[in-house]
Protein backbone atom coordinates (compact mmCIF):
# COMPACT_ATOMS: atom_id res chain seq x y z
CA UNK A 1 0.00 0.00 0.00
CA UNK A 2 1.52 3.30 -1.11
CA UNK A 3 1.50 6.13 1.42
CA UNK A 4 1.35 9.89 1.04
CA UNK A 5 2.98 12.26 3.50
CA UNK A 6 -0.51 12.97 4.86
CA UNK A 7 -1.00 9.23 5.50
CA UNK A 8 2.30 9.11 7.40
CA UNK A 9 1.46 12.22 9.44
CA UNK A 10 -1.97 10.84 10.35
CA UNK A 11 -0.48 7.49 11.39
CA UNK A 12 2.25 9.17 13.46
CA UNK A 13 -0.32 11.37 15.17
CA UNK A 14 -2.15 8.15 16.12
CA UNK A 15 1.02 6.80 17.72
CA UNK A 16 2.58 4.74 14.93
CA UNK A 17 6.25 5.38 14.16
CA UNK A 18 6.95 5.66 10.43
CA UNK A 19 10.09 3.53 10.65
CA UNK A 20 8.07 0.72 12.29
CA UNK A 21 5.21 0.61 9.80
CA UNK A 22 6.60 1.85 6.48
CA UNK A 23 9.59 1.71 4.22
CA UNK A 24 10.69 4.00 1.43
CA UNK A 25 11.32 2.34 -1.92
CA UNK A 26 14.11 3.20 -4.34
CA UNK A 27 11.45 5.04 -6.33
CA UNK A 28 11.00 7.43 -3.38
CA UNK A 29 7.53 6.12 -2.52
CA UNK A 30 6.66 5.12 1.04
CA UNK A 31 4.78 1.83 1.43
CA UNK A 32 3.30 -0.02 4.39
CA UNK A 33 5.55 -2.84 5.55
CA UNK A 34 4.39 -6.42 5.25
CA UNK A 35 5.19 -8.92 7.97
CA UNK A 36 4.61 -12.65 7.61
CA UNK A 37 2.56 -12.08 4.46
CA UNK A 38 0.25 -9.37 5.75
CA UNK A 39 0.16 -5.65 6.44
CA UNK A 40 2.06 -4.71 9.59
CA UNK A 41 -1.04 -2.83 10.80
CA UNK A 42 -3.18 -5.97 10.71
CA UNK A 43 -3.80 -7.73 14.00
CA UNK A 44 -4.02 -11.28 12.61
CA UNK A 45 -5.77 -12.97 15.54
CA UNK A 46 -8.44 -10.28 15.75
CA UNK A 47 -8.46 -9.86 11.94
CA UNK A 48 -8.63 -6.11 12.48
CA UNK A 49 -6.58 -3.11 11.50
CA UNK A 50 -4.71 -1.58 14.43
CA UNK A 51 -4.90 1.82 12.72
CA UNK A 52 -8.44 1.69 11.36
CA UNK A 53 -9.40 5.21 12.47
CA UNK A 54 -6.19 6.66 11.00
CA UNK A 55 -5.71 4.15 8.17
CA UNK A 56 -4.03 5.15 4.92
CA UNK A 57 -6.29 6.64 2.27
CA UNK A 58 -5.53 3.72 -0.04
CA UNK A 59 -7.03 1.37 2.55
CA UNK A 60 -10.20 3.47 2.65
CA UNK A 61 -10.39 3.40 -1.17
CA UNK A 62 -9.80 -0.37 -1.42
CA UNK A 63 -11.02 -2.57 -3.17
CA UNK A 64 -11.12 0.06 -5.90
CA UNK A 65 -7.92 -0.03 -7.91
CA UNK A 66 -6.52 0.97 -11.27
CA UNK A 67 -6.28 -1.78 -13.87
CA UNK A 68 -3.50 -2.33 -16.41
CA UNK A 69 -5.15 -0.07 -18.99
CA UNK A 70 -5.71 2.73 -16.48
CA UNK A 71 -9.36 1.89 -15.91
CA UNK A 72 -10.97 1.84 -12.48
CA UNK A 73 -11.52 -1.75 -11.36
CA UNK A 74 -12.46 -3.68 -8.24
CA UNK A 75 -9.88 -6.09 -6.84
CA UNK A 76 -11.35 -9.49 -7.66
CA UNK A 77 -9.99 -11.10 -4.47
CA UNK A 78 -12.02 -8.80 -2.21
CA UNK A 79 -15.32 -10.44 -1.19
CA UNK A 80 -16.89 -7.03 -0.50
CA UNK A 81 -16.10 -5.75 -3.98
CA UNK A 82 -19.44 -6.85 -5.43
CA UNK A 83 -21.29 -4.65 -2.94
CA UNK A 84 -19.88 -1.38 -4.33
CA UNK A 85 -22.33 0.81 -6.21
CA UNK A 86 -21.46 2.55 -9.46
CA UNK A 87 -21.45 5.87 -7.60
CA UNK A 88 -19.00 4.54 -4.97
CA UNK A 89 -16.76 3.23 -7.75
CA UNK A 90 -16.77 6.60 -9.47
CA UNK A 91 -16.09 8.54 -6.25
CA UNK A 92 -13.36 6.21 -5.00
CA UNK A 93 -11.82 5.97 -8.47
CA UNK A 94 -11.45 9.76 -8.70
CA UNK A 95 -10.06 9.85 -5.15
CA UNK A 96 -7.56 7.11 -6.00
CA UNK A 97 -6.30 8.96 -9.08
CA UNK A 98 -5.75 12.15 -7.02
CA UNK A 99 -4.07 10.19 -4.24
CA UNK A 100 -1.64 8.48 -6.62
CA UNK A 101 -0.79 11.79 -8.33
CA UNK A 102 -0.02 13.27 -4.90
CA UNK A 103 2.21 10.32 -3.98
CA UNK A 104 4.06 10.49 -7.31
CA UNK A 105 4.59 14.25 -6.95
CA UNK A 106 5.94 13.82 -3.42
CA UNK A 107 8.34 11.07 -4.55
CA UNK A 108 9.66 13.23 -7.40
CA UNK A 109 10.17 16.28 -5.19
CA UNK A 110 12.50 14.47 -2.77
Amino acid sequence: MELSSRDLQRLEKAGHRTEDIAQKGQDGIWRVRNVEGHCVLLEPKARKCSAYQSRPLGCYIYPVNIGPEGTIVVDAICPAGASLTAEEMKKKGALLRRHLREIDAQAKSK
